[in-house]
Formats: C-alpha cells, structure tokens, sequence
C-alpha cells in the first residue's frame, strides 16, 4: 500500500476524533480499509488507536482485525483495552451470525477465539475487558464454561454460567 495512502487515512481518523466526531473517525477508517485501520490499531498514538478501534467494527474484512484488537484488549491501558474489546466482542458477533467468509479459515478463528479466552482467564486484566473478553470467545466458538465458573472474580463467574 501506498505509504502516503496509508498516512493519509490514519490522519483523516485521527483528526476526526481530535475534533471530537467519533462517528466520522469511524467513517474515515472504514473508507481507508482494513489495511490502514490495521496499521492504526497498532499505533503508539492513543488517539490513533482509539479513532481504529472505532473504525473496526464498520471496516470491511473486519473480522481479520480481531488478532490486532486482541493486542490491545491485552494491554495495560484501560482507555484502550476496554473499547478494543467492546469492538472484538461486536466484531465476533455479528460473525457468529452468518457462514465464516471463503477467506477465513476455520483454523484462524480458533487461534482468535484461544487468545481471547487467554486474555479471560488472566486475573491481571480488568474485569470488564475478561468479561468482553469471554463474551468473545463464546461469539468465536465457545470456552471451557466449568474453567471459568470457579474463577475467583464473581462478574466472570456470572458470564459463565
């Protein structure tokens, strides 16, 4: 892809959410793609990570962002784990919903759905991203639901059962 393309998309959902319009943020990211929305997700910039997160779920070939969103699910920074998998959960979701896509193999969705019942089972992470997390997993194939009913936080143990 075209480095300057690429920038250009990146600043374009970055600038709207800095103008405070997440609705455009998420506009811009889904017009750039899934390419530029990908490279976002994986900035150092908070904003340019928030204004992706928001793209995501609108993004075409969507579904392939969830290792990217996973990431930051996973991360120590509550502003962007929780909306990271707000989007993973609502991404998952809506594929659980219709046949997996030609260009999805059955193989990568179970790797996304083991990495988020990884990042559930982590006490080390905030709850409510365990939760989405969990919510996740199930949407992407389901999880050991006797695991995580003796988990020790009484919010996990409640999406269990």
């Amino acid at each position: 892809m075209n480095v300057l393309l690429l920038a250009a998309g990146i600043a374009s959902m970055t600038a709207a959410l800095d103008r405070g319009d997440p609705g455009e943020a998420a506009r811009q990211g889904a017009l750039a793609g899934p390419a530029v929305v990908e490279q976002a997700l994986h900035s150092r910039a908070r904003t340019t990570q928030l204004a992706a997160i928001l793209a995501a779920p609108a993004t075409e070939d969507r579904a392939e962002l969830l290792p990217a969103l996973s990431d930051l699910a996973a991360g120590p920074d509550r502003r962007t784990a929780i909306p990271a998998a707000r989007a993973a959960r609502a991404i998952a979701i809506e594929l659980s919903h219709r046949d997996l896509p030609d260009d999805l193999a059955a193989e990568d969705v179970a790797v996304w759905r083991a990495r988020f019942e990884s990042i559930a089972r982590d006490t080390d992470h905030i709850v409510e991203v365990r939760v989405l997390a969990l919510q996740t997993a199930e949407a992407l194939g389901g999880y050991d639901h006797a695991a995580f009913a003796a988990d020790p936080d009484p919010l996990v143990r409640a999406e269990a059962r």
